[in-house]
């Protein structure tokens, strides 16, 4: 037996438009929130997963799960405290007041991407090593770099 939600045609209308996420960095809360994981992507070009966002935030002092993060993207939760805001803010390098003003500032996405990959540890390591080099060995060493990633097919 097949369960009918009213004014939908068998339930699917109503599950999938609940799924839909639309993505507007001056909508909901929801629509901005989806603008951020669908615009700022994560080393291999795929958006963060909520998961990955909230083991972020809660290796780094906050505290949130995956499936609030989930509800807030599904439009569950239209209106989280400022407490997660500001923690998902703070992951995607964007001002809190991203997710209140009326009109927010336009974001350059490719920056607060790199920004956000130049937070890992080991990049930040290689980086302060690569910078005690002399100018000549920084070359070397990008050198290999670019051959490396030309390698694996991620060449600029």
């Amino acid at each position: 037996m097949v369960r009918r939600q009213a004014g939908t045609q068998d339930g699917v209308a109503a599950s999938s438009a609940r799924r839909r996420r639309v993505a507007n960095p001056r909508g909901t809360m929801p629509e901005r929130l989806n603008y951020l994981f669908q615009s700022i992507r994560n080393i291999d070009d795929k958006p963060y997963s909520a998961a990955q966002v909230a083991r972020w935030i809660n290796d780094n002092g906050g505290e949130i799960s995956s499936v609030y993060i989930l509800k807030i993207l599904n439009g569950e939760r239209t209106d989280p405290s400022q407490r997660y805001l500001k923690e998902l803010a703070r992951f995607f390098g964007v001002s809190p007041a991203f997710f209140w003003e009326d009109e927010p500032a336009d974001l350059d996405v490719d920056e607060l991407r790199q920004r956000i990959l130049l937070r890992d540890d080991l990049v930040q390591s290689m980086m302060l090593r690569a910078a005690r080099l002399s100018p000549r060995s920084q070359q070397a060493l990008s050198d290999i770099i670019e051959s490396l990633l030309k390698a694996e097919g991620k060449s600029d």
